[in-house]
């Protein structure tokens, strides 16, 4: 029990004396960090930084053929201050600059010796006192040119949409943009045709869709893309029918100097299609046909047409009348 007293007066006191006088403490506690920061940031230091890697003077008409890192990790030896200054200058005032005007095709670089012996390319801010050591990775790097070719390419999108009983996709999507132009190695851009955005599923639908979508291109061609993504709608609407009169039978294959009558010429018939596209539907869209040379026979009269629906209808039904008759007629002698 008196172990257990003495825990309590302790913490007791403590917290007291931590209460007492607080400014005067913490103003002590952070000068002797100040002190003590002052003192490291003063002292000498080797450091690995992640440096940035520029790639200048490609010839005219070429490209990198395969991409090259954008950082490199470079050793340095200075002062604390002037290392954690390098660490949070911005990439104009610190980088390094590997120029590439001499090479026609390709060239293996051995960075420490090239750094080393060209000193000016190494891009370090004028109030930093440090000291180039060597590449820590990667020592050498290869260097590839090819031809820079352009080339415009459709977009296809991935979808896979699932509408809800009673609804259905209406037309083609819209993509903004439908085209994109690519640039970059002939090697590569040569084995693109279109270029593909990523897969969208979605099931259910009761609703037009409107979403962004990513294009797919691989990472390891260094091709150049403009935009990474694309905007998409797609028109989804409610499933409608409607009978259409009125429509004109047409008559295909007839002999030349035969005379072919149809009785009736014009039929009825029920349309099944997007409700917003109803409307719009005229008797001439719809193509009710009979094929005199494909389809007559010797002896009989009575056929039933052929009918060939135009793009956005689904279906059709209760063709209205079912068959139409088929007459030869015989120029009267006299």
């Amino acid at each position: 029990m008196a172990k257990k007293s003495f825990i309590t007066l302790f913490g007791s006191q403590l917290k007291l004396w931590f209460m007492k006088n607080t400014k005067v403490k913490v103003g002590i506690l952070l000068l002797t960090m100040i002190i003590w920061l002052f003192t490291v940031l003063r002292n000498q230091y080797t450091y690995t930084i992640d440096t940035t890697l520029d790639i200048l003077n490609i010839e005219q008409g070429k490209t990198l053929k395969e991409k090259l890192p954008e950082k490199i990790k470079v050793n340095f030896s200075g002062k604390g201050l002037d290392l954690f200054y390098l660490l949070v200058s911005q990439k104009s005032s610190f980088k390094f600059v590997l120029d590439v005007e001499n090479i026609h095709w390709f060239y293996d670089f051995n960075l420490n010796e090239y750094f080393a012996n060209n000193p000016e390319k190494i891009i370090i801010p004028r109030n930093v006192d440090v000291k180039f050591n060597h590449v820590v990775y990667p020592e050498s790097l290869r260097v590839e040119l090819d031809r820079l070719d352009v080339l415009k390419v459709p977009v296809r999108p991935r979808l896979n949409i699932k509408t809800a009983p009673g609804y259905i996709v209406v037309n083609d999507p819209v993509l903004e943009p439908d085209s994109i132009t690519l640039s970059g190695p002939r090697t590569y851009l040569k084995k693109y045709k279109e270029i593909n955005t990523e897969e969208y599923n979605i099931s259910d639908v009761k609703s037009s869709i409107e979403i962004n979508l990513n294009l797919e291109i691989s990472a390891t061609d260094n091709i150049n893309i403009p935009t990474q993504r694309i905007h998409l709608f797609q028109d989804v609407d409610q499933i409608g029918e409607r009978v259409i009169t009125n429509i004109p039978i047409k008559l295909k294959g007839v002999p030349h100097g035969t005379n072919v009558e149809i009785s009736p010429s014009e039929v009825t018939l029920t349309v099944v299609s997007a409700v917003s596209h109803l409307k719009d539907i005229q008797p001439e869209d719809i193509e009710v046909y009979f094929n005199f040379q494909k389809n007559w026979k010797r002896g009989e009269n009575y056929y039933v047409p052929m009918i060939e629906l135009p793009a956005g209808i689904i279906s059709w039904s209760n063709l209205t009348p079912r068959r139409i008759e088929v007459r030869i007629l015989r120029e009267r002698s006299f």
